[in-house]
């Protein structure tokens, strides 16, 4: 049977957004009903943890499932070295951060920290166990059969996080259900799919899987600096309470964009990988995918950023009112992500990571200067410094590009063009009719999403007939079935 990566595509995204966001849901409601419970303090302890846990993961990872996914051959002794690299190198950044989880926890002037750190350290070891049934199920394109991990997952962080909350556990309820949730994903993934080693890889192919991943580890680390540096400075600077709101600005924006681009990017990664022979077809995937997912990203973000005020009223307390503004310029920060991600996951594709690992280090400098030059004015201000960075780091990824396939300025805003003129018309739609209506909250965001939602299926319809085509295609053969 003839590959196609446009049915491969649209197949295995909506199974694994369907996987991912339900996990994100599942968290999201649970964080709602635990922050009734735990103070912005707590909740910034855990993001100082998580942030510090972030750069920790990246390496432990070191873009091996990334170098499974792309293996064009020798598939059983690449997992067999994977394996191996992933449980060596996942001990060792265990051990290193409970060593440095005493001095960590000085730094920041907090000793719980150094308990946390510990406790949840061994995580990194836990998820290293399942690295290839994880990469397996993504180099198959089998991410229907990732539902039921993603659910297991959430739904145990989700009931230990409040079970413990409500009983009075305060930062140890997040602590706990964080560590509870990777023990149990990791089990049901074993599970969904079997795999064991099956022998000693050579010495080369270990060197192969390494090499692979330096480069993109260093592109990693980099790139999630503005994600996660902000959360270390601000957890330093101005205190764990705005931390916590801060973080919880995110929350939202994680669900409806940043599951998105994960989910995408992880099914865009492997369909490129293999096209990446026929750089004509390659490219076209290209723009359809940027046009794709510019057109829902986009969309969520500015739902997202003019819906948040009613949002955040109806589902938190007041204590939590000041992550409006920061939630609103993240959705929009979020959104712009697309126009990083689509490149990025194609220099992956084609085994370019030096080439991600070179943008990376002209971008580094900037993301820690203007992070750090934001810090002192607020965290609104730091969400500011997360949008800039996210336009100002497409430069040298679209110059990277070119160097591999011939892309060019006028077909990429051509391929973003349907996606900005929907956005901007139910935005401007959306803010008109919340400036007509009054009264409780519910109704002003029942309202709110009424509106952007009909303007901008009613662009769509004009802008882009083909979706509309396709959904009443499947909507037919449904029936006829």
């Amino acid at each position: 049977m003839t590959f196609s990566p446009g049915k491969a595509t649209t197949r295995n995204v909506f199974w694994a957004y369907l996987s991912f966001a339900s996990t994100k849901a599942l968290n999201l409601v649970a964080i709602i009903l635990v922050a009734r419970y735990v103070d912005p303090v707590e909740f910034g302890l855990m993001a100082i943890c998580l942030a510090i846990m972030g750069y920790f993961e990246i390496i432990s990872q070191f873009g091996l499932g990334a170098a499974l996914i792309s293996a064009p051959d020798r598939e059983e002794e690449t997992a067999n070295a994977v394996f191996i690299c992933a449980m060596v190198i996942s001990s060792t950044m265990a051990i290193l951060l409970w060593a440095l989880s005493g001095p960590i926890a000085q730094f920041y002037g907090s000793p719980a920290l150094q308990d946390l750190l510990t406790v949840i350290a061994a995580a990194l070891v836990i998820r290293a166990l399942t690295t290839v049934q994880s990469s397996l199920l993504f180099r198959e394109l089998r991410l229907r059969d990732k539902i039921v991990p993603d659910v297991v997952r959430g739904l145990t962080k989700g009931l230990v996080s409040i079970v413990l909350a409500i009983l009075g556990y305060g930062v140890w309820a997040l602590a706990l259900g964080y560590l509870a949730s990777a023990v149990a994903g990791s089990i049901a993934l074993a599970i969904v799919r079997p795999w064991r080693p099956t022998g000693l890889p050579s010495v080369a192919m270990i060197r192969h899987v390494m090499r692979f991943g330096a480069h993109l580890i260093g592109a990693e680390t980099i790139n999630s600096t503005p994600r996660l540096l902000d959360n270390l400075l601000v957890g330093k600077f101005l205190g764990p309470a705005a931390l916590g709101i801060y973080a919880l600005a995110f929350r939202i924006p994680e669900l409806g964009i940043k599951s998105f681009t994960t989910v995408a990017g992880s099914v865009l990664h492997p369909v490129m990988s293999k096209i990446q022979a026929d750089p004509a077809e390659l490219r076209i995937y290209f723009y359809q995918s940027l046009r794709y997912c510019a057109l829902i990203m986009f969309g969520i973000g500015a739902a997202i950023a003019v819906l948040s005020g009613p949002l955040v009223h109806v589902l938190y307390s007041p204590k939590w009112y000041d992550m409006v503004v920061p939630m609103q310029i993240i959705a929009v920060a979020f959104a712009i992500s697309t126009l990083n991600m689509v490149p990025g996951k194609l220099l992956k594709a084609v085994s370019r990571t030096d080439l991600l690992f070179r943008v990376s280090l002209i971008n580094l400098p900037l993301f820690v200067g203007v992070i750090a030059l934001a810090v002192p004015h607020g965290i609104e201000a730091v969400a500011a410094a997360q949008l800039v960075l996210a336009f100002v780091r497409f430069v040298p990824t679209f110059h990277a590009l070119k160097r591999v396939m011939d892309i060019n300025v006028t077909d990429t805003l051509r391929a973003l063009g349907p996606a900005l003129l929907c956005t901007g018309t139910a935005t401007i739609a959306t803010l008109v009719s919340l400036q007509l209506v009054e009264g409780a909250e519910l109704t002003r965001l029942l309202t709110g999403a009424a509106t952007f939602s009909i303007f901008y299926l009613t662009m769509l319809r004009f802008t882009v007939p083909e979706v509309f085509e396709a959904g009443s295609r499947v909507v037919l053969r449904r029936r006829r079935t």
